[in-house]
């Protein structure tokens, strides 16, 4: 697994600790810093670790500070992960299962050295539960984008010159420049200008290989109602995005 991680001074011991501990264990880690024990300012080296996760370049992010807290606050500022402190194994697991957590931020002086490694062992072994839990996680996904929209809408009312990046077709479809898909761990999302579909895929596997999307039925009742009349259209365009992929398509 391709794992990003980053820490203030606090953390960094538990840090250099937690690199080794992957690296015996086969997964690709990146460090963001920071590279002593020396203070620093913790939003700089958490920042970069969750938009890494966030833009699909890495599977997982691991931050830690002292606590924890501040690190887990600014990870959650960035659209797309769901950061989750953990300070025992309870915890870890819960945060994979019901939150599929995407980034795991820990807290040095709060938890000995030998129970941060295995949290992070249970954390990156528990795969996410699906079920009630996936419409819960697509809730979260509408709620960024939505207050999203709203920051946007407020930042450009009052300057009627300003010209909008993005525009509409004659029938009111979003135009196909607006269109980006982003490939995670687990799970694929579809986006289309501030609406945002998602497809979990089998939480069993260690890649993305089995895309599970909703059947004609549930298609109906799942998703946003823009969405509803293009099923055909919308799944067109994903599997033309991953076709360079080895994939196989359920219904559920």
């Amino acid at each position: 697994m391709k794992i990003a991680i980053g820490s203030d001074h606090a953390g960094f011991h538990y840090k250099e600790s937690i690199k080794q501990m992957l690296a015996d264990l086969g997964h690709e880690c990146h460090d963001f810093g920071t590279d002593s024990d020396d203070s620093v300012d913790y939003p700089l080296f958490i920042l970069p670790v969750a938009e890494s996760v966030a833009s699909g370049r890495y599977e997982r992010g691991i931050v830690l500070g002292g606590s924890g807290n501040g690190e887990a606050i600014v990870a959650n500022k960035v659209k797309g992960i769901r950061c989750t402190l953990c300070w025992n194994a309870e915890t870890a697991r819960l945060a994979r299962q019901h939150n599929d957590a995407n980034v795991l931020s820990l807290g040095a002086r709060v938890i000995p050295q030998d129970e941060a490694l295995e949290i992070v062992k249970i954390w990156l072994t528990t795969p996410f539960d699906g079920g009630r839990h996936l419409r819960r996680i697509k809730q979260i996904a509408e709620i960024e984008s939505s207050a999203g929209l709203k920051s946007r809408n407020k930042k450009d009312s009052p300057s009627p010159t300003r010209t909008k990046k993005k525009t509409k077709k004659a029938d009111g479809k979003v135009g196909a420049e607006s269109y980006d898909l982003l490939i995670a761990f687990r799970y694929i999302k579809y986006f289309e200008g501030e609406n945002t579909l998602q497809f979990q895929v089998d939480p069993k596997l260690k890649e993305p290989s089995v895309i599970h999307i909703p059947s004609e039925e549930n298609w109906a009742s799942e998703v946003p109602e823009w969405a509803r009349q293009r099923r055909e259209e919308i799944l067109s365009r994903i599997r033309s995005k991953c076709a360079h992929m080895e994939l196989e398509w359920k219904e559920y």
